[in-house]
């Protein structure tokens, strides 16, 4: 039979990918086939009423394919690739390049970030040279299942990247940061682990939902001459604002590297 997506890899993004589809009626679990040689991948498969096989030449046709493999192994399967529509995840990979390697396919190119995990993902789409918005359509429901999409220029994608893509990861140092700081300031470290977890839900809640910027947001918390101010002055005067700002840079000129 044929398959409306045949999926190579069935890493931790795939698995987010495929059971939000499910879940949000988007594909029946009859519309789907994953390739993937990882026995533990195939099982969570295997558990939603999906399709498995161990290899991507054992792939039956289908309309479209995601590809969802490590750039490095992109040329292991690229002969694989055999869908009219490509949605690939593949950091770093531009859709010529994809192209170049598989039958001239219409490729589309996506970058979700870790919250895609648990459906508040961020994920940038751009299409390839001879792609449409209705050969996105597919891959815009699957994603908007799991994330907020935002198309962009292709050569923005290393932006995304570096921005939406490894921003989890800034976050995430920001807690850690905090932790160690409420430590340092006297709280042990479960009750600052728990400050900081809830600080961080309520603050990212008010951003996404009041109407003013986040700018603006900073100076309702900040009073002149308050504790917030302190904390504030002492982060500027050490370069951490312009130390984030040029992270994300440096961290679009690697993917630009990479790719």
């Amino acid at each position: 039979m044929g398959y409306t997506l045949a999926v190579i890899g069935g890493g931790n993004m795939a698995r987010s990918i495929i059971s939000g589809a499910v879940e949000g009626k988007i594909l029946n679990v009859n519309e789907v086939v994953v390739a993937d040689p990882d026995p533990f991948s195939r099982g969570f498969f295997d558990q939603l009423g999906i399709n498995t096989v161990a290899d991507a030449g054992q792939l039956p046709e289908s309309e479209q394919m995601l590809l969802a493999v490590k750039p490095q192994i992109f040329a292991e399967v690229a002969e694989h690739v055999t869908a009219d529509t490509v949605l690939s995840i593949m950091a770093g990979v531009s859709t010529d390049s994809i192209a170049s390697k598989t039958a001239g396919n219409k490729i589309i190119r996506i970058m979700p970030n870790l919250p895609c995990s648990i459906g508040l993902g961020a994920v940038g789409m751009s299409l390839g040279a001879t792609a449409s918005t209705e050969d996105a359509a597919l891959a815009t429901k699957l994603f908007s299942a799991i994330g907020k999409v935002v198309m962009v220029a292709e050569p923005l994608m290393d932006a995304v990247t570096a921005l939406s893509g490894s921003g989890p990861a800034y976050l995430f140092l920001l807690a850690e940061s905090m932790i160690e700081g409420g430590v340092r300031a006297g709280l042990d470290l479960e009750t600052a682990n728990t400050l900081v977890r809830q600080t961080l839900i309520g603050a990212a809640s008010l951003l996404c939902e009041d109407d003013r910027s986040a700018s603006k947001l900073r100076e309702a918390v900040t009073s002149k001459g308050g504790t917030t101010s302190a904390a504030l002055s002492l982060m500027q005067d050490r370069g951490v604002v312009d130390a984030i700002a040029d992270g994300v840079v440096a961290a679009r000129d690697r993917s630009r590297e990479l790719g």
